[in-house]
This record gives C-alpha cells, structure tokens and sequence, in this order.
C-alpha cells in the first residue's frame, strides 16, 4: 500500500482531536520513553501539557504531552508517560489548551531574496492603477528610500502592470525620471519592467532585440519595430540585472534577518532555499558565485540562523554535467556552518504561463502566439543531468509550470530510477501547475514529492484573466491538480514560493480546502482535506529537505521544534483557519517568536 493511499484511509479521523484518541498512545509512549532516557539526563526538562498535539506521525498522530531537554524531544505521548520519563525534577508549562504541532517547513522559498522585499519598498497593492504606482515611485524618490547605488529598485509589482508596459514607459521614462534609472521587479520575480535609463546602461534596444535569436527575443517586450516597452523576463531580467549596482553586504544581511524573523514569526523553522545560487536565467554555475551561502554562514556564525536551510544552487541548461561537481564542492566548503545543508540541485524545466510571458511549456500551443515553448533543458540533458545528480547522492527539485515541463521533468526522473532502482532519495517536482492526467499517478510511481504552492489555486484574475484565454481548455482544466496527485498516491509537500506569495501556512492550507476566489472556486473537486495539508507542511516538508529523520514530526530523539497555535487547527472552520496565530515558535529548544513555551 503506497503511504498516500494509507494516508486517505486516515482521514476521517483527523477532524476529532480528543483525549480518548491520546490515551491509546500510552503504550506507543513507553516504548519512546525508553529511547528517550538514553539521551541525557543533566540537562533540565520541560514538560509541556493541556494541549492539543498534533505530533504529524502517521502511526500516532496526536499526543496529550511532550517533554524536551536542551535541543531535543524526549518524549511524546499521554501525559502519565511523559512525565515518567522526564522525572521529578521537570519544569511543567500548562499550554492551556491550545494547539502544539511541529515547526513548519516551507518546501519552496527564497527567504533572502524575500527579507529584501521587507527592507527595501515594495508595492504589493493588486488592485492599484497607474497613477498609484506613480504616486508610491514618486514618494520613494522624495524619501530617497529603496535606492540600489543611483538605481530605484520596487519590488512585489503585480503582473497585472505587465499588460500596460508600452504606458509605464510613456511615463516613466521621461520628465524627472528620465536619467534615473527605475527598476520593477515582478511578484512573480520572473518578470521586471526597466524605464529607458536602465535599458540604455544594459544596451537594450532594436538594435539588439532584431539581432537575436528567435527564441531570445520572447525574453521582451517591444513593438513590431523591435523597440523595446521596458519589460523582460528571466534572460531578459538576467540582461538588466547584469548591468545593474548591487545590494550592499549590510543590506543582503539586514534581508537575511528580516526573512528568518519573517519565517519564525509564521511558525516556519525550516525550508529550502530554491535558488540559493543562481537563476531562471541560466548562468552558468561557477565555484566563484556562492550567492546566498555566505549570508546564511554570516547568519548562522551569529547564531541568527534560527531554522533548518536546505539550499539549491541553480544549474544552468547550457552547462553540462561537470555542474554537479562544483555542487559537491559547495558542499564540503559550507558543511560545518550550523542547521545548513546543501542536499540537491535545482533545475528550471520551464518559465511561467501566464501573460504576457508564456515561457511555460505546455503540450499544446499558446492559443494568441500558436507557440509550443519547448523545455529549457533538452529531454537529454536533463536525463543527464538528473541521473548524474543521483549518482552523487544529490536530490533533483525541478521547477515545472507547464503540463509539457511535468512530463519532461518525471521522463528524466525514470531515467535515474531505472539506472539506480534501489536508490532512495526522492525528488521533486515544484510548482506542478498543469500535470496531464496520465501523468498525476508518476509522482507515486516514482516516488517524486510534489512541491505545491497551493496558496495560488483559486479563481481569480492570475488564473483566469491571464491564463485562460491564452491555453488549451483540456490543459486548463487540470490546472494545480493537488487532489488528484493525493488520491494517486503521491507525496504532497506544502510550499510558498516567498516573496512571490505570503509564506504563510495557514492562509495556504485555507485555499488549498476552499479553492474560493474574487471570481469563484476554481475546480472544487480539486479541494485538499486538511489533515493532508499539515502532514504537507510538517513531514512531508521535511521529506523534501531530505532531513526526515531529524525534523518534521514529534517523535523522541528529534530536534525540538515546536510550534503553539491560538485554535485548533484540525477542528475549526475553514475561515477560523485561515486566521489562526502563532502564538510561540520554539527553534531547537529556544523560543525564537512570541510567548508561552
């Protein structure tokens, strides 16, 4: 029986949370007892009781106690056990009844590059028009706020200002802002718009666009002369960015605080960092580029790094497989720095779907373009590349919009499956927008997690006004087909994409079961229940970190990690849901958010 399809028997049980449930634990919490007395006994104990635990074990689900000592549980179960193993001379925390669970994991974010949104401007008002995005660009340069070198820089714009590129270029690429350049970075940070300052240092113009390739020139938006609107993504954004000043070390660690303060504040004590060197661009990746490793070494040498990082270095589709070496390297130069890890790569098979971009690739043809967008990696050399990173221990965790990106992405997966059949790492494939039903039951098969940003699976202008219109119907319809993956057996972890979306979990875990919308719910029969939601954000997260077996669950011998919540989030209401709090994240034994434990 696949674990998926264990986990669906379990279900029904998960919406009651009840002391009867945790009184049958008793015998599974001597047996942790006794691993937990071979620990340590000098150091001092806490004990923490009158809560709702939900330990995110699949053999025994919810508890009535946890003790820790110094770093670690030592033991979970009813209340009489526990105190048993953790002696007389225990500190006991009555948590009244509130709700204990692990520290969250996010199996998807960029919190570095998200912790720049948090001190540098960023305007993420969806529904603004123009004239407010004028009016905030306006007040930063009076405030002399958000300035890269001589280079405004804006972050979180909304897509939706992609369509009206030609217009912002009108405005803002003349008058006082015709020598200052301006850059807007995207929500999706795929996309940027750049005014004529900054395509004039970076040598963006008709010239240049009419003498690349085909396949280049969709990295930009220009007019049927070849000039040039302001807007780029990915090859395009990597053009810009090449020209541009860059961020301080003062600034890229001040980033670095705020989104670990930012990820601990939202009961996150974990993640992987999906790019923590490199981009969609596909630069190649160099032994001399360590991008974000040196701020979380600097993070972690100040005892700031308050989470469990598993970072990704990007490899690029026009490099080969020597790329992987140079990963190994990157591992052995940052394997002491504390609660780092660098477990696997990351391959970018596709772009984005949406308009005006449409990099994705999907099986059928953009219906405006009548374009089929082929995967960034040719089928080979991902095969290669996948296989290559398998041998050397490497877990793959592989961006895929597009149903074409899917297909391609567990093509390469088999490869390595095959070639290695008693191999146990487990890969990934993120993002998973569109995944052609015959294809939904390959995650299982191959033992290929699905990585969801589910916080993004609702009806609205980003899944109907720009998407829609623009693809195959029968594509469309199977667009972040979670539950579908569920019921065919497929491991499900729950991810943010931070700072494109809110890391917040529960506010994902809301839209993953309602699917509800500004314009409806998108596929209702599509809805994820929500026990399998906190096993995504808890167990499976941690599966996806490839560190299972030291975080995720609560379970005797693992890291204390511990997260208290205002309500019960297994038995509330879907709207409850949505607004619950953290009340305390607890990070390796010490309290990094809030009160109470």
């Amino acid at each position: 029986m696949k674990r998926g399809q264990k986990m669906q028997q379990q279900l029904p049980r998960f919406g009651q949370l009840t002391k009867l449930a945790c009184m049958a634990m008793a015998a599974w919490a001597i047996g942790a007892s006794v691993q937990a007395a071979e620990l340590s006994t000098k150091s001092d104990t806490t004990l923490y009781f009158n809560a709702h635990i939900f330990t995110a074990e699949y053999a025994h689900p919810y508890a009535e106690a946890i003790a820790i000592r110094g770093d670690r549980i030592v033991a979970v179960g009813t209340q009489t056990e526990v105190e048993k193993v953790a002696g007389k001379s225990v500190k006991k925390v009555d948590l009244q009844g509130k709700f204990l669970m692990p520290g969250m994991i996010d199996a998807h974010a960029h919190p570095m590059w998200g912790g720049m949104t948090l001190v540098m401007a960023s305007f993420a008002d969806a529904n603004g028009s123009i004239p407010d995005l004028v009016k905030f660009i306006d007040a930063q340069i009076d405030a002399h706020k958000s300035f890269v070198g001589d280079t405004l820089v804006i972050y979180n714009i909304d897509l939706g200002y992609w369509a009206h590129a030609a217009e912002l270029d009108a405005i803002l690429s003349h008058g006082r802002y015709a020598t200052m350049p301006i850059v807007l970075n995207g929500s999706d940070f795929h996309t940027t718009w750049a005014n004529q300052a900054v395509r004039e240092r970076a040598g963006i113009n008709a010239d240049y666009l009419r003498k690349l390739p085909a396949d280049k020139q969709n990295y930009f938006g220009f007019d049927p002369n070849f000039v040039p609107n302001g807007f780029v993504v990915d090859f395009g954004k990597n053009k810009i960015e090449q020209s541009l000043p860059k961020p301080s070390a003062g600034t890229f660690y001040a980033a670095g605080i705020a989104g670990v303060q930012y990820m601990n504040s939202l009961g996150i004590t974990g993640w992987l960092d999906a790019a923590a060197i490199g981009d969609a661009s596909g630069t190649p990746l160099s032994s001399a580029d360590k991008g974000t490793l040196p701020i979380y070494r600097e993070l972690a040498k100040q005892g700031a790094l308050t989470a469990h990082v598993a970072a990704y270095p990007v490899l690029s589709p026009n490099e080969g497989i020597a790329q992987v070496a140079t990963v190994k390297k990157l591992q052995h130069e940052f394997k002491d720095v504390d609660n780092l890890t660098i477990p696997g790569i990351k391959i970018f098979a596709d772009g984005v779907v949406e308009f005006p971009s449409q990099t994705a690739t999907l099986t059928k043809p953009y219906i405006n373009s009548g374009r089929i967008v082929p995967t960034l990696f040719k089928q080979a050399t991902m095969n290669a590349m996948v296989l290559q990173a398998d041998k050397n221990g490497l877990q793959v965790h592989v961006h895929a919009i597009g149903d074409g990106a899917v297909k391609a992405s567990l093509d390469a997966f088999e490869v390595a499956r095959k070639a290695n059949p008693h191999g146990k790492l487990k890969h990934v494939i993120t993002h998973a927008q569109f995944v052609a039903p015959e294809d939904q039951q390959r995650f299982a098969q191959d033992n290929v997690i699905a990585a969801l940003q589910l916080l993004w699976a609702l009806a609205d202008a980003s899944t109907i006004d720009i998407v829609q219109p623009y693809i195959d119907p029968a594509i469309y319809r199977t667009m972040y087909p979670a539950r579908s993956l569920l019921d065919k057996g497929a491991e499900i972890a729950g991810a943010s994409d931070w700072p494109i979306s809110t890391a917040a979990p529960f506010e994902a875990m809301y839209q993953a079961e309602t699917r509800l919308g500004a314009s409806g719910v998108l596929f209702p029969e599509q809805r994820m229940p929500r026990a399998a939601m906190l096993y995504a954000y808890t167990r499976n997260a941690a599966d996806v970190l490839n560190q299972l077996g030291s975080i995720g669950t609560l379970a005797a011998g693992k890291r204390a990690d511990l997260v208290l919540i205002d309500r019960d989030v297994l038995t509330v209401s879907a709207d409850e849901l949505k607004g619950a709090q953290v009340l305390s994240t607890m990070f390796a034994g010490k309290q990094v958010f809030g009160a109470g434990l």
